[in-house]
């Protein structure tokens, strides 16, 4: 048995949610992803997952054998990386899209290092926001935050996101910090509407231990740019909820000050890089691809939030596509939920 293959599978298997999910990202049918899981299973001499027909999740064995899995193959992945760049010859021209909520912090800064490693590469740069923006058929390699859909791309996870909640130290100052979720329904608040969806996230969800909490806020400022809303924040508008990774300056130069960092904020996405199946042994689309797996291993130890102990599952509005509130999805979640009372006659 391949050992190593079959704890990439494992992994791939748990990010994705499924064994036909994850067989699709790794361009292998559902058998072989299946099969191989089963003999890592049978060599450890424990189940690690619990399937059934409409969920997957860890078992205790799985939980405790996950952590060292993702270590190990992160170390691996970085080893092959640093060999990679000294025998790899890439040269020519590289359109690569990038989101600006992802560019402008994470990976513009980190570029003069990347041309640096490849003299004979160009770069040629596109503000893609979404993988299903018409700009990105005529790019080569793309990053992505999202969550998965379908798609004939090659999408290889990178990292996961973390969401912060998080004002200016002056706002909490005037108005409080808070200690719990719940709190938060007595601030003024900044949300987000998704661009390419349009879903309103004026719900925020949060995990500690076996608690749950899901927060209806009433926000004064919703805006589909998440630099307005940092900016907002900053002057001491209100509370926002934001990416780790992008905001991680704001936290360093002390403009923003998180809350409820013991609270993990839920519905995070994760982070993708994607590329045409045609292009997948191209030099220069390996090169990027391998510096942007390490760039973004190093940028999600160290950005803020609590640390994901488990992958987020997909949330049902975005999975339906939904437009407008989260806040009204949920009302009509329970309704369609609740029991139909009937009269007798």
């Amino acid at each position: 048995m391949d050992r190593l293959r079959a704890i990439e599978y494992f992994l791939r298997v748990v990010e994705a949610g499924s064994f036909a999910r994850a067989a699709r990202e790794l361009d292998v049918s559902p058998p072989a992803v299946t099969q191989l899981i089963g003999s890592l299973e049978r060599e450890l001499g424990a189940p690690l997952l619990r399937r059934d027909s409409r969920h997957l999740s860890l078992t205790p064995d799985g939980e405790q054998f996950l952590p060292a899995c993702r270590t190990a193959l992160a170390e691996l992945r970085a080893a092959e990386a640093r060999l990679s760049v000294n025998r790899t010859r890439a040269s020519g021209k590289l359109v690569v899209g990038i989101p600006l909520i992802l560019g402008q912090h994470c990976v513009a800064p980190f570029l003069p290092d990347f041309l640096g490693r490849y003299p004979e590469l160009e770069l040629d740069l596109r503000l893609v926001n979404h993988f299903e923006d018409p700009l990105a058929a005529v790019v080569d390699v793309l990053l992505a935050i999202w969550w998965p859909r379908e798609t004939d791309l090659i999408a290889k996870r990178i990292a996961q996101a973390r969401l912060v909640t998080c004002a200016s130290p002056a706002y909490w100052e005037t108005r409080g910090r808070p200690l719990d979720p719940d709190e938060l329904r007595a601030h003024t608040c900044v949300a987000l509407r998704l661009p390419a969806e349009f879903a309103v996230l004026d719900v925020w969800r949060y995990r500690r231990g076996e608690e749950t909490r899901s927060v209806a806020i009433t926000p004064r400022i919703v805006s589909d740019n998440h630099f307005w809303n940092f900016e907002a924040a900053v002057r001491g508008t209100g509370v926002v909820r934001c990416l780790g990774l992008t905001a991680r300056p704001l936290f360093e130069q002390g403009l923003l000050e998180p809350v409820l960092e013991d609270w993990e904020a839920l519905e995070a996405p994760a982070i993708y890089v994607m590329y045409r199946r045609g292009l997948r042994s191209a030099a220069r689309v390996r090169a990027f691809v391998d510096f942007v797996t390490e760039l973004f291993a190093r940028l999600e130890a160290l950005q803020p939030g609590a640390q994901p102990t488990q992958p987020h599952a997909v949330p049902a509005w975005y999975r339906s596509k939904w437009v407008g509130s989260l806040t009204r999805h949920a009302e009509m979640s329970r309704d369609r939920a609740a029991p139909v009372s009937r009269s007798r006659g």
